[in-house]
């Protein structure tokens, strides 16, 4: 987990410096956004599943770990894989700019 983070954060980082130089992130946007998400999916899900079924309690549910704030991120993760970007499009879009393949359409 600590090393997706270490990623992510390096991701967002470039992307930063990007935009500061008066850049567009491009494919560097879509790559951040794939990884990250994914990797808050991934880890929602281990979280969970070390918790046990504890873990799956919702915010409102009395004994819930954190206050229910894992359900509820886990929630969230699988969402952030689809809003502003499918990760399905940004692999393709990835494919494409970055790695320089046929479309696959």
């Amino acid at each position: 987990m600590a090393v997706d983070e270490e990623v992510t954060r390096l991701l967002a980082l470039r992307n930063r410096w990007r935009a500061q130089k008066g850049e567009l992130p491009g494919v560097e946007g879509s790559m951040w956004k794939l990884f990250a998400t994914e990797a808050a999916q991934r880890h929602s899900g281990d979280i969970l599943d070390i918790l046990g079924a504890e873990g799956v309690l919702a915010p409102e549910a009395a004994g819930a770990p954190a206050g229910g704030r894992f359900e509820e991120g886990f929630r969230a993760a699988v969402v952030g894989t689809i809003y502003g970007g499918t990760s399905e499009i940004l692999r393709e879009i990835i494919a494409e700019r970055h790695l320089r393949l046929p479309r696959n359409r």
